[in-house]
């Protein structure tokens, strides 16, 4: 049983009753969402995206999700003053092609029999994927292939030639258009889960990087960059993470929460209030806001068996 009274939330009330005024507490951009902090690379990850650059090959990392995979493109691209990353989302029926472009035909079609003066040209129905993009920017752009792990097994072979030689056709174009190879070679960095083994002549056209889970210290100084604004009590801060790690001790939980579910964590901690104290001493079983950190229904059984 809990022995301690967790102060509420005061958004939604869940009585059925309109509470206008609750959402104005909300701030307009959650701060989750905000692009605050530095990225803080770990030395073995640095030298890693250093490698990819010099030599020009695609940058592979693997590790937890919500380790910050992701976030490490936008932070070279920020470095590196590339633009904001060209993004591809993986999706279990994704093809190599989507990468590179699309082509409209049945729009065409459409357009030709209506005497449409577009039709005459196929260029007019071709859009570019993100490495299509960066292939024919003419400044150096940033592509960021995210959890390719997701796609059918042929799509990293089906993409070695175009990642060596920065080079595509388009068959559909007139010949003398159909080729586009890139004047500047763009930076690619490719993000995994490990869901599954990548084909071996696919990584070995990569630079290899695995991004360990982060030390107590990391985490402190992760949630100091990213929830800076929210200027959290120190107190409140350690507390979290010694019961967070407690919560990833648990082997049988199906999926332990990461970096990104601690910061989700200590942002509804923070709102609801919850005192340092009162973190510390409660149960496992009664630790608080648990939607935040636990992801999967058996998780929740296996964390009320715990014996802390």
């Amino acid at each position: 049983m809990n022995t301690h009274v967790l102060p509420p939330f005061d958004i939604y009330h869940g009585d059925g009753e309109p509470h206008g005024d609750r959402a104005a507490k909300l701030p307009t951009e959650p701060v989750l969402f905000q692009e605050a902090g530095r990225y803080l690379a770990d030395p073995e990850l640095r030298d890693a995206v250093n490698i990819a650059l010099a030599t020009g090959q695609p940058l592979l990392l693997t590790g937890e999700p919500g380790c910050g995979k992701t976030r490490l493109a936008w932070s070279v691209a920020h470095e590196l003053a590339l633009g904001e990353p060209l993004t591809f989302y993986t999706r279990s029926q994704s093809q190599a092609r989507d990468l590179l472009y699309g082509y409209d035909a049945v729009r065409r079609f459409y357009d030709i029999q209506i005497q449409d003066p577009r039709s005459k040209d196929a260029a007019n129905y071709v859009e570019y994927g993100p490495l299509g993009q960066a292939i024919r920017s003419s400044s150096r752009r940033l592509v960021l292939i995210d959890e390719i792990d997701k796609a059918p097994r042929d799509f990293p072979n089906d993409l070695l030639n175009e990642l060596d030689r920065m080079v595509f056709q388009v068959p559909e174009l007139p010949e003398e258009q159909r080729t586009l190879r890139a004047n500047i070679r763009p930076v690619v960095i490719i993000t995994s889960n490990t869901e599954r083994q990548l084909p071996l002549p696919f990584l070995r056209r990569c630079v290899f990087c695995h991004i360990p889970f982060p030390t107590r210290e990391k985490l402190t100084r992760i949630i100091h960059e990213r929830l800076g604004p929210m200027n959290l009590d120190g107190a409140l801060v350690e507390a979290a993470i010694d019961r967070f790690q407690q919560v990833r001790r648990i082997d049988r939980l199906t999926k332990k929460p990461a970096t990104g579910e601690l910061l989700a964590w200590l942002v509804a901690l923070n709102i609801q209030g919850m005192l340092p104290a009162t973190l510390f001493d409660c149960r496992m079983t009664d630790l608080p806001l648990l939607p935040a950190l636990l992801k999967d229904r058996d998780d929740f059984a296996y964390l009320a068996e715990a014996r802390c």
